[in-house]
């Protein structure tokens, strides 16, 4: 089944407001990009910034995370979002008009968003709103994607790697008509979650954030991955 033409709209739309970068593959924005020590700020600084980079790369490698994985596959910058420990991260969550739409799934998102917030141990918290020219987070409903696959994150940070805006599509439809279920959704939407919260993929099949997810729930090497990523600096990890 191929997608509705509103739901596609509606995604378009949003990634070109807001300069969204997809979650998994490469990032063409100016806003992806880390910022490299200039040729001014003299070779001691190169240095330092050498220096603590490889710190961090040394951190990742001796803890018990994917970190060092998502990295290799991606663009090895950190992202992820400033301190909300007090401040929460605003969701719009609306109500969708897409077939095969329910409030179930609508409450099934909710909730993993809510067990994020509760076993995640990292200074996040959120909170839903009515308005979306409020929110930091969106989420889009559309019936399905065109390739296998029900749920997308995209995201846009500074030039620091700060988190500054997310959008997360959950699909109603599986691509070949099969309507997802309540536990599916929930499912997606913690995976992707993780992806809007800055976690790359996982290289471990019994992890939440492995690329094609069986697991129901953030496993300990889960919680320890998004731990390590809110306690290092953002930002890129290669030497200057």
């Amino acid at each position: 089944m191929r997608p509705s033409l509103v739901g596609v709209l509606v995604v378009v739309t949003l990634l070109m407001a807001f300069g969204l970068s997809r979650r998994g593959g490469q990032s063409n924005s100016e806003a992806g990009r880390s910022q490299q020590p200039s040729a001014q700020s003299g070779s001691s600084n190169v240095a330092s910034v050498r220096a603590l980079r490889r710190s961090i790369r040394r951190r990742i490698a001796e803890s018990d995370t994917y970190l060092g994985f998502a990295l290799s596959e991606g663009d090895s910058i950190l992202k992820r979002w400033r301190n909300r420990s007090t401040e929460p991260l605003t969701v719009f969550l609306p109500v969708g008009t897409v077939p095969g739409y329910s409030e179930d799934l609508r409450g099934a998102v909710r909730e993993a968003f809510t067990r994020w917030e509760r076993v995640g141990a990292i200074p996040v918290v959120f909170q839903f709103v009515r308005d979306s020219a409020q929110a930091e987070v969106l989420v889009n409903w559309i019936e399905s994607f065109p390739i296998r696959r029900t749920g997308q994150a995209d995201v846009m940070w500074d030039p620091d790697g700060w988190l500054v805006r997310g959008l997360l599509t959950i699909a109603t439809h599986v691509n070949d008509g099969r309507t997802v279920s309540r536990d599916a959704a929930y499912t997606v939407a913690l995976h992707e979650i993780g992806h809007l919260l800055g976690l790359g993929h996982s290289d471990d099949p019994d992890d939440l954030m492995y690329p094609a997810t069986s697991v129901y729930d953030l496993t300990p090497r889960d919680r320890r991955s998004a731990r390590l990523l809110y306690a290092l600096p953002p930002g890129s990890v290669r030497d200057p």
